[in-house]
């Protein structure tokens, strides 16, 4: 929930000063690069194939080469089936511009990550010991708790989960789904302190025995019950590199606070919604920038199922 920032930094810095240049069109320094392939009369240049190695971790030598080889062959590809896409006209469609801004969008916050990122020091060695010794539940005291869980859909009105508070048993919660004309479906899962936010580790471990309690995921909302907990102590130098990484997205969350959050707020302020689509109470106080990506899912998570 919370990818080494480090990665593609320097492609990142790289495409920000051409673009802070102001002097000219970015896209015309781009056309100057060394061609390394041409499709159809349009050449594609060492720029746009570093852009597509930005966050491979590269090796050296014959493989450097292979691996460059590679990644060449997904632009020549992907920009032979783009232009058989515009040729039937799909790049006029409503749909290809809705993606098209939000993928615009999406760029630019990743790369004002990385711009902000850029003039963050590295963490060192003694930051990221402190950090695991100041996080015990996510290192050498990590749990990783078995649960049977029901997942359902989420509700369009967020009120009526209220009733589900005094359930007991995750039988009433499906009774209570199936009244509401929810879909759902029951198994079982992990939740790895390791990928679980700090506030809702907190809270999950003030619960007693065997409470029922349900979490928001990307794919709905998840009522859970533990059944089995076990430590699995999160050690070496993948734990210390980890470590590392939330020393340098706490940094960086910190230093986003303190440059973007004014106006940030000032422009949430000035949002204008039409009734119903207001964010809940509290969202609003979202930070500036989101998360940076790479921390290991709760599926992926270092030794959860050992």
């Amino acid at each position: 929930m919370h990818k080494s920032i480090a990665r593609g930094l320097m492609a990142g810095t790289m495409l920000l000063a051409l673009v802070a240049c102001g002097k000219k069109d970015a896209s015309e320094d781009l056309e100057k690069g060394q061609v390394v392939a041409t499709v159809d009369g349009k050449d594609i240049t060492i720029h746009e194939l570093n852009t597509e190695l930005q966050d491979v971790n590269m090796p050296s030598g014959d493989q450097r080469k292979a691996v460059e080889q590679a990644a060449l062959q997904q632009v020549v590809n992907r920009r032979i089936l783009a232009d058989i896409a515009r040729e039937r006209g799909l790049d006029k469609t409503p749909q290809y511009l809705l993606q098209q801004r939000r993928a615009n969008d999406a760029i630019l916050v990743q790369m004002l990550q990385r711009s902000i990122a850029s003039t963050l020091r590295a963490p060192t060695r003694d930051e990221a010991t402190k950090f695991m010794a100041d996080n015990p539940e996510r290192f050498a005291q990590r749990k990783v708790y078995t649960v049977d869980q029901i997942q359902f859909e989420t509700p369009k009105d967020l009120e009526i989960l209220k009733a589900y508070q005094p359930l007991k048993t995750l039988d009433q919660v499906a009774v209570k789904l199936d009244e509401d004309h929810l879909r759902f479906r029951r198994g079982n899962g992990q939740l790895d302190a390791l990928t679980v936010p700090p506030q809702l580790l907190a809270q999950i471990q003030r619960l007693p025995e065997g409470e029922i309690f349900i979490i928001p995921t990307p794919r709905g909302m998840v009522a859970n019950r533990i059944t089995a907990t076990k430590v699995v102590p999160f050690e070496g130098d993948e734990a210390l590199n980890y470590a590392m990484q939330q020393v340098q997205a706490q940094k960086l969350n910190e230093l986003a606070t303190k440059e973007l959050d004014e106006k940030v707020k000032t422009a949430r302020e000035a949002v204008k919604y039409q009734p119903g689509y207001a964010p809940p109470k509290g969202a609003a106080d979202a930070p500036a920038l989101p998360a940076p990506s790479g921390t290991p899912s709760p599926a992926a998570s270092p030794d959860a199922a050992k």
